[in-house]
C-alpha cells in the first residue's frame, strides 16, 4: 500500500476505511443469511467509517484512538464465535476467541503507544 499512498497518514486512513467497508459488507451478508447481529455490524462499520474520516482530528485530542479500531474489531470477533458456537462448531469459534483475544491486546498497545507519542508531542511544545 506504500506504492499507493507515501504518507503514513493516509495509508492508515485508507486501510480504516478499507475495513470499515468490509464490516458493512459482513453487515449486509449477516442481513441476507437472516442473523440478528446484522444491526451490531453495520453500527460498527459506520462508526468505523466515521473515525477513519475524522482519525487525524480525533488522534489529536484522543491519542488512544488506533485502539479504538482493534477494539471494534476484537468486539465483531466475539460476536462471530458466538454465533458459530450457537450453531454447534466446534473448532471455529475458538479462532475467533484467539482472534478477539489478539486484537485487545493490539488495542492497549496502539493505545498506549498513541498516549506515550502525544506526551512526548506535547513535551517538545513546551520545551
Amino acid at each position: 500500500m506504500s506504492f499507493f499512498f507515501k504518507n503514513r497518514e493516509k495509508r492508515k486512513k485508507f486501510a480504516h476505511i478499507g475495513a470499515g467497508i468490509v464490516i458493512l459488507i459482513h453487515a449486509y451478508e449477516k442481513y441476507e443469511s437472516g442473523h440478528g447481529s446484522y444491526l451490531l455490524f453495520g453500527i460498527a462499520g459506520l462508526i468505523f467509517l466515521l473515525i477513519a474520516a475524522l482519525h487525524q482530528k480525533i488522534e489529536e485530542k484522543l491519542p488512544w484512538v488506533d485502539g479504538v479500531f482493534f477494539v471494534i474489531e476484537g468486539i465483531l470477533s466475539l460476536i462471530v464465535a458466538y454465533e458459530f458456537f450457537h450453531v454447534g462448531k466446534k473448532a471455529l469459534p475458538v479462532t475467533y476467541v484467539l482472534l478477539a483475544l489478539f486484537q485487545f491486546t493490539m488495542a492497549l498497545r496502539k493505545g498506549k503507544k498513541g498516549i506515550d507519542a502525544h506526551k512526548k508531542s506535547e513535551e517538545i511544545k513546551e520545551a
